[in-house]
């Protein structure tokens, strides 16, 4: 969609619309006066817009979903690999974006938002196979972050990452991809206090972001002017109880600079779309 980003009362598709990050997006682009089609593998209950409950495996069905469809907003993923087979998430993410994507294109439809992960720089390691411990990326972590997973869900997302730049430069279609962190609602949980980090936090850099600042990043880029392909990596480095960002690169990361304002580094999100994270989130992060 070059030439400027999408305009209200764009029929949009939202799929994993069941979800919390699924729900809060759907009713974000809904109230903005999108024309929202929402679908999800499990009944998404009482909502103001249009919803199908679908299969996205089935291919046939992706197609029909996506009729008429000028914007595919895509969440519709495993959202980790948990207690299911690796193999079966890593098939069944990649099957359902190939159908998604694929369809997408077949279809006619003109930007693709497909949500990512965080998880691509080497945390959550799968340690039932996984030898060798990824050794730390490079801070702050940006859209460039090279992706090291550890795990099949992030090889999913990876994989997916090289089928969304092949619909973009092939396809012409507009593709933006969003690694996002750990998603919340400022539970008190989601803190970590001294004593108790662990290798995925510090890979991660201590990041999150609430669901709602994740649908307003949804909506700014619709917004934008976003030709190509794209990968945005939100969040910000709010989730340690107690140390504050110089005291968290002193103790975690000795090796970056101690003047780093952030392990995330979202500037070129904000000058690209104008969003950017809330600015409250580290007093919230240790309370």
């Amino acid at each position: 969609m070059s030439g400027g980003g999408v305009s209200a009362q764009t029929a949009v598709l939202v799929t994993g619309a069941a979800g919390r990050l699924g729900r809060t997006v759907s009713s974000l682009l809904h109230r903005e006066g999108y024309n929202v089609a929402a679908t999800d593998i499990v009944d998404a209950g009482d909502v103001s817009y249009a919803f199908r409950q679908a299969d996205l495996l089935d291919h046939e069905v992706a197609l029909g979903l996506l009729e008429g469809i000028d914007v595919l907003v895509h969440l519709g993923n495993h959202p980790g690999f948990g207690e299911r087979p690796p193999q079966v998430v890593f098939n069944e993410n990649t099957s359902i974006n190939a159908n998604m994507f694929q369809g997408a294109a077949e279809g006619g439809v003109e930007r693709i938002v497909f949500a990512s992960t965080l998880q691509l720089v080497g945390s959550h390691i799968d340690e039932r196979t996984v030898l060798n411990r990824p050794a730390l990326p490079n801070y702050p972590l940006d859209g460039e972050t090279v992706p090291d997973p550890s795990n099949l869900y992030a090889l999913s997302k990876t994989v997916s990452e090289v089928m969304l730049r092949y619909y973009a430069t092939r396809c012409g279609i507009d593709c933006v991809a969003l690694r996002f962190p750990l998603l919340h609602n400022n539970e008190t949980s989601v803190a970590v206090a001294s004593g108790e980090e662990c290798y995925t936090d510090i890979l991660e850099g201590f990041s999150g972001l609430t669901y709602r600042d994740a649908a307003d990043l949804f909506l700014a880029v619709l917004r934008a002017d976003l030709p190509g392909y794209r990968v945005y990596m939100p969040g910000t480095s709010h989730r340690h109880r107690t140390l504050a960002i110089p005291d968290l690169l002193r103790t975690h990361y000795p090796s970056v600079p101690p003047s780093l304002p952030d392990l995330i580094d979202v500037s070129k999100i904000t000058e690209e779309t104008g969003w950017k994270p809330s600015a409250d989130y580290r007093s919230k992060g240790r309370a």
